[in-house]
């Protein structure tokens, strides 16, 4: 044999052992990744994620108390250290959720995501430790655009963050949750417990709770962050009956349950704060309000959806400030059954179904 063949067959041999190395090493992460797809040209992408995203290494470690930690616990975790930069952005939300009984005695949740128009990711995972679910994640969060997309297998990268960005979803118990914005001052707890962000509690209480009760347990044990500098709050809804707003004043954590019969939220406080904010979606709490309490809180998923088409904002009319919002999705969830019911850019002719089991 020539020695220049001899040469090409060692080289090759040595990038065969690297290319199996790397595969190895990277087994979870390269089989999510190769799961990406759109569903049709909806800009709904989907993603099956089999790779460790250590939701509690990260939590006994202390949490992460910036957007910044979590983004670098993502490079570490998933990226195995790499050098390589994931984009971010959290932009202002509007939003409107719901939580009803169906005529057949089981219970839906309804979120209209209100954003700048932009492509969207359902996120299927099943951790080993903890309960499989579906959520969905505003691309453009992770530095996605019309110009750049995860089409392509080499631009895909930044989707590894998907786990950890949701922003509302439903668990295989039944257990969704939402989160929606407030114009007050920014939540920033410090109470010496763990710290999370939005995103990261939303994937905890998936990830840990069957209940609504197992979620106010879980979030107390945390100390909560706003992401962006802004302030949230979390409508949470189980499939046993039961549904709450969570909100956070001064380093103090409040439960808002039903009253008159209903529950819903938009993009004010549902009771009295000791300081001036800007109220924001009065208009669409009040069509929520009249609806849940003319129909007793009991919608059938169609009159859910339709309830969720009604609060939309349609992007055309601008507030008082010169934002313009439009609504970018909404999810309807059957917490029964734990699906997702899911119609992208105020389409709502086209139901995509997800389960989450």
């Amino acid at each position: 044999m020539k020695k220049g063949k001899k040469i090409l067959i060692a080289v090759a041999a040595v990038l065969l052992v690297v290319v199996i190395a790397a595969l190895a090493v990277f087994q979870g992460e390269a089989r999510t990744l190769l799961s990406v797809k759109e569903n049709g040209d909806t800009g709904i992408y989907e993603i099956n994620y089999a790779a460790d995203y250590k939701l509690q290494e990260l939590l006994d470690a202390g949490g992460a108390s910036t957007e910044d930690q979590l983004v670098q616990y993502i490079i570490k975790t998933m990226l195995k250290g790499l050098p390589i930069e994931v984009p971010y952005e959290i932009p202002n939300l509007a939003c409107s959720t719901f939580y009803a009984q169906t005529p057949e005695k089981g219970y839906i949740f309804g979120r209209n995501l209100d954003n700048q128009t932009t492509d969207l990711c359902v996120v299927k995972t099943a951790p080993k430790d903890g309960y499989s679910s579906v959520a969905v994640v505003n691309l453009s969060f992770l530095g996605y655009n019309a110009e750049y997309t995860p089409d392509k297998l080499l631009d895909r990268i930044n989707m590894l963050a998907t786990a950890y960005f949701p922003l509302d979803g439903v668990n295989e118990k039944g257990l969704a949750v939402g989160v929606l914005q407030l114009q007050a001052p920014a939540t920033a707890q410090d109470n010496g417990k763990p710290d999370v962000g939005t995103t990261l509690a939303i994937r905890a209480m998936l990830d840990k709770c069957a209940t609504t009760d197992e979620a106010i347990e879980l979030l107390r044990g945390f100390d909560m962050f706003a992401a962006a500098k802004g302030c949230y709050h979390f409508q949470i809804a189980d499939a046993a009956g039961k549904s709450v707003v969570v909100s956070y004043v001064e380093n103090e954590m409040i439960i808002t349950e039903k009253e008159n019969g209903f529950i819903a939220a938009t993009n004010f406080y549902l009771h009295d704060v000791p300081f001036e904010y800007e109220k924001q979606g009065l208009d669409r709490y009040e069509i929520l309000e009249s609806t849940l309490t003319e129909k007793k809180s009991v919608l059938s998923a169609k009159e859910g959806m339709e309830l969720l088409e009604t609060v939309r904002i349609k992007g055309t009319d601008p507030d008082e400030k010169g934002r313009v919002y439009s609504t970018q999705w909404s999810s309807l969830y059957d917490l029964t059954a734990a699906t997702l019911n899911l119609c992208a850019d105020m389409n709502y002719e086209d139901v995509y179904t997800y389960s989450a089991k």
